[in-house]
């Protein structure tokens, strides 16, 4: 098998399809490990005797399960990502019982990117957080903080399983009183959005690569009040209903277009799986602006395109309903 630094969890996952005497299998992985996906469907399908399909579809998160194929499957093993409960009644997908979750649980010591942050975490309390592949390794973060002179602070979030916790949508465990946060993992997108929603200096440690990058909070939050501010007169409006299977807020897009209408604009409901610069252009004739009611980090990359894309709370903002600094919230946004 191509080597991956990650558990794949192979002897369970075919625990669990014999106990269900599966006979056909879906497996669902993010981007970044399918390259792997063929030499695990061929293990599972001779350990097994199982017909495995694999998802060729996206895989963001829990609000991501691949709807679809799980109706023609027995079981769907979803790939790096945990349960998560906040997603509410329209996306019981996640919860259901063909569904199993596999970690995708690193196994790369985190201590020495962590002791390599020492030195560019300037104060004394350290919020500590990190995605789940890395959740287990946390002990061994606060103990090199702490052998460092550090006072370090977690939280957790009550929809998440783990203390330490985050996703992209929810930064409830770096929701305590601490001077910087130290994000163990990988990429800018955790990061930036810890920097946005907490306004705090984020230091991200990646265990991959050993480097450091540094998000701060003030930097972050003026890239979207520029957007919003870019929206200010902007009359009409098409707002995007997500249809995948976590990520559809029916409810929440009504009641934003029935909001604008109440303040003299103009507003339509989109329905979209994908939701990609290139799709909106088609509609750029119309509206001015979209309005986000899916996953809610999307609004950051159309910051750079032509699109502009607000989430609720910032179109909230501009038919005055929510002032400026209620834009941002650590969990849920």
């Amino acid at each position: 098998m191509i080597k991956f630094s990650y558990n794949f969890e192979l002897e369970r996952i075919v625990e669990q399809i014999k106990a269900r005497n599966a006979k056909n299998v879906g497996i669902q992985l993010p981007e970044g490990v399918r390259p792997v996906a063929t030499e695990l469907a061929d293990a599972i399908a001779a350990k097994t005797g199982a017909e495995v399909i694999i998802s060729g579809n996206s895989c963001y998160g829990a609000c991501d399960i691949d709807d679809k194929l799980l109706r023609i499957v027995d079981i769907l093993f979803h790939f790096g990502h945990t349960e998560y409960s906040g997603l509410g009644s329209h996306s019981l997908l996640s919860e259901c019982e063909k569904v199993c979750f596999i970690e995708l649980r690193s196994e790369v010591d985190v201590k020495p990117v962590v002791k390599t942050a020492v030195t560019e975490l300037k104060g004394e309390t350290v919020c500590v957080v990190s995605t789940v592949q890395h959740i287990h390794m946390l002990k061994d973060a606060i103990s090199v903080l702490a052998q460092h002179g550090k006072n370090v602070i977690t939280g957790k979030s009550p929809m998440l399983r783990y203390a330490g916790q985050v996703l992209g949508c929810d930064f409830s465990a770096a929701k305590v009183p601490c001077d910087e946060i130290l994000f163990i993992g990988s990429g800018s997108f955790h990061p930036a959005g810890l920097a946005l929603y907490t306004g705090r200096r984020v230091v991200a440690a990646d265990p991959f690569t050993n480097q450091l990058m540094i998000f701060h909070g003030e930097e972050e939050r003026k890239k979207r009040y520029l957007a919003v501010a870019r929206a200010l007169d902007a009359t009409t409006f098409g707002i995007i209903i997500g249809m995948k299977s976590g990520q559809c807020n029916l409810r929440e897009a009504r009641r934003l277009k029935e909001n604008a209408i109440q303040r003299g604009l103009t507003a339509y409901l989109i329905a979209m799986d994908e939701i990609t610069g290139e799709r909106l252009l088609a509609y750029k004739y119309k509206a001015d602006a979209f309005v986000n009611t899916a996953c809610p980090r999307l609004t950051e990359d159309f910051i750079q395109g032509k699109m502009l894309l607000l989430s609720a709370r910032e179109f909230e903002v501009i038919i005055g309903q929510r002032n400026w600094e209620e834009m941002f919230n650590l969990r849920n946004i």
